[in-house]
Parts: structure tokens; C-alpha cells; sequence
């Protein structure tokens, strides 16, 4: 197999030779303080509140948030005109924590649903608050200590952000659901959910959901964000690498930022036999940009990425692969180490595998 190695580009230089609709992408953001009712920060802010249904995002097909009745456990989101969006890849979606919130990652999600896919979330629509993305960054794991205690047993008498937790099933009802609706005359989504064309992908506990059901055939390529097989001792994912056959993309933040940083590493070392993409950010957090006006730095990836493997768009796949892109084939050693160059803007993206 062909050895893909980092060349010394800034992303904002490959978003500029991917003509996508920024060519600048800021660097690690500066975290607001502002704090929820909850006791919670709010890394980036929280914009004026604008119901589900109110069409946004930058793409050419402003998207919506709904709560369907025909899949009570998910939020889906979709161009607000189906007809004129065409056929829509599907997105399952896992949250961060597992949390059963299916709006937590409303900006992150409406930003790529509105460049042409549906996009369904686990987890119900919970309260509004929730809608910023991940508020806390996890502190760092020393190597070799010992792992963290269990967490004590939830106060009743909390108040609950959300009911409970999501599962790696629920992945997969989306993917069976889309397929009976796609195939259901009556249905809005009859005839225009492209199946063939189907990604899942999840942050950090969403992450491991995903590697639970990456063995699905149905599947044409993951994204693993900030996670990774290994992150959450003894979970069975680790076991799933092996079952990986399709294109995958590991995005974390940086070593000393990010929990998750480890695990996709290590996954990345690990995948030999598919094609795999690991980048990260120096001075990212495990936050990421998912609260971001567009989901940040994060959205513009995410949609270059998912243009690429399930729409075969040539400009999107630039910021990943060929001359003058984020990575490029080698024709050297690989340096000690298997360290490569780091890329100007104090950005690194590092890949292999194809």
C-alpha cells in the first residue's frame, strides 16, 4: 500500500485550495467564560435562540432541527426543501457523553445537513440549553496512572439536563429507519435518502458508539472525533478496529489538550489494511468547535470530508490527499520516530494508508 505523509501546509491553505466556502479557518479558540443555568461554561457564547425549524447554516441548503415521530429517540436534520436538495447521504450521529440529547450538537449538525445530507442524531430533543456543544474539557490522564474513580451515584435531586444515556443501537436504527423511510410512499424523506451513501460518526462516548458498529456493511466511511477505540477502558470497541473495511477519519485535539488524543493515535498506528486520516490541532481542547458559528474549524472538515467519501466531490478531497493538499504522497524516509513536519499555523495533520 502507498505511504501518505503530512506535507508543511496550514489548513487554512488547503480550505483555500479545496474552494470551500471560507479559505480562512482560525486557530484554537480563546474559550468564553459565560456560564448556563447549570453551573456549566459555555465555551463559545450562546447565540439568540431561533426554534428547530428556522432554516440555517452556510451551506446551499439552510437546514432545519426536527423531532420526528417516526424516529421518537433521534433528532433529525435536513434541508428545509427537500425536493431542491436531491438525493441526502445519512449521517448517524453520537453525541459527546453519551448524552441523551439529540440537539447538543445542533450548530455542529445543521452546518452539514444544510450542504445536502440528513443527518440523525441520537438522543431526544432536550432542553434548549444543551444546544452549545461540549462545555467541559476532561482533565489529562497521566501515562501509566491509574484510571479515575467511578463517579458517585447521581443525586436524584439534581435537576437532569437530559433523561439518561444513549447506546451504539441506536446508530443503527438510524440506518434501518432511513432505509424503511426512504422505501415508505407517504413518508417526506420516500425516494430521496441516497442508502447507498451512508457515514457514521460520533464524538468522544459518540466516538466509541461508532467503533461499536463500524463492522456494518452498509457503512461507506466513519469519523471518529476526539475518541477512539481504547479511550474508555475496557469497552469493547477496542475490538472493533478489525472490523473497519471502509475509508475512516480520526480529528482530535491536541496531546496535552485533548483526553481522546491517545486513543486516536493509537487507532491510527493500528489500521493498517483501510485508507485513515489522523489530524489534530496544536491547542485544541477536547471541546472542539462544535459550539462555533458554523461549527467552527471542525464544520468546514467534517463537510470537506463527508464530500469527498460520499459525494466523490475532487475539490473537497484536496484538503486530504494530492499535491499542494493537507497530506501528499512521500518520496522520502519518514523521520525518526515516525514524526513528520509540522504544519505552519501550529496546525499538524498526519495520514497514511491508502
Amino acid at each position: 500500500m502507498k505511504r501518505l505523509a503530512l506535507s508543511a501546509l496550514s489548513l487554512a491553505a488547503v480550505l483555500a485550495t479545496a474552494g470551500t466556502a471560507s479559505a480562512q479557518l482560525a486557530p484554537a479558540p480563546v474559550l468564553a467564560k459565560e456560564i448556563d443555568s447549570y453551573g456549566r461554561p459555555v465555551p463559545f457564547g450562546r447565540p439568540a435562540y431561533l426554534l428547530g425549524e428556522t432554516p440555517l447554516g452556510s451551506g446551499k441548503f439552510k437546514a432545519v432541527m426536527v423531532a420526528d415521530e417516526t424516529l421518537p429517540t433521534h433528532v433529525l436534520y435536513y434541508p428545509a426543501d427537500l425536493p431542491k436538495a436531491g438525493k441526502l447521504p445519512l449521517i448517524a450521529w453520537g453525541n459527546g457523553a453519551c448524552i441523551n440529547a439529540g440537539n447538543r450538537f445542533r450548530i455542529f449538525l445543521t452546518e452539514i445537513a444544510s450542504h445536502g445530507y440528513l443527518v440523525a442524531a441520537n438522543g431526544v430533543m432536550a432542553n434548549t440549553e444543551l444546544e452549545v456543544g461540549p462545555q467541559e474539557n476532561p482533565p489529562i490522564r497521566v501515562p501509566g496512572a491509574a484510571p479515575p474513580p467511578p463517579p458517585p451515584p447521581a443525586d436524584p435531586n439534581r435537576p437532569q439536563r437530559a433523561p439518561g444515556r444513549t447506546t451504539p443501537e441506536q446508530l443503527t436504527e438510524s440506518i434501518d429507519w432511513a432505509i424503511k423511510e426512504n422505501a415508505r410512499p407517504g413518508s417526506k424523506f420516500f425516494g430521496r435518502i441516497d442508502t447507498s451513501k451512508i457515514a457514521v460518526m460520533g464524538q468522544s462516548c459518540g466516538g466509541v458508539q461508532t467503533l461499536n458498529v463500524a463492522g456494518d456493511p452498509r457503512i461507506t466511511t466513519l469519523m471518529i472525533w476526539n475518541s477512539g477505540a481504547g479511550m474508555i477502558p475496557n469497552n469493547p470497541a477496542t475490538e472493533a478496529l478489525a472490523k473497519i473495511k471502509v475509508p475512516v477519519a480520526f480529528i482530535s485535539g491536541e496531546q496535552a489538550q485533548d483526553i481522546a488524543y491517545p486513543a486516536s493515535a493509537a487507532n491510527f498506528e493500528a489500521l493498517n489494511d483501510v485508507p485513515v486520516f489522523f489530524g489534530w490541532e496544536d491547542g485544541m481542547t477536547h471541546i472542539g468547535t462544535y459550539g462555533a458559528p458554523g461549527g467552527g474549524s471542525f464544520g468546514k472538515i467534517a463537510v470537506a470530508w463527508l464530500n469527498w467519501q460520499l459525494k466523490a466531490d475532487a475539490a473537497s478531497a484536496k484538503m486530504f490527499k494530492g499535491k499542494g493538499a493537507a497530506i501528499s504522497p512521500s518520496t522520502t524516509t519518514p523521520p525518526p520516530e515516525g514524526r513528520w513536519p509540522t504544519a505552519r499555523a501550529g496546525r499538524r495533520y498526519r495520514a497514511t494508508r491508502t
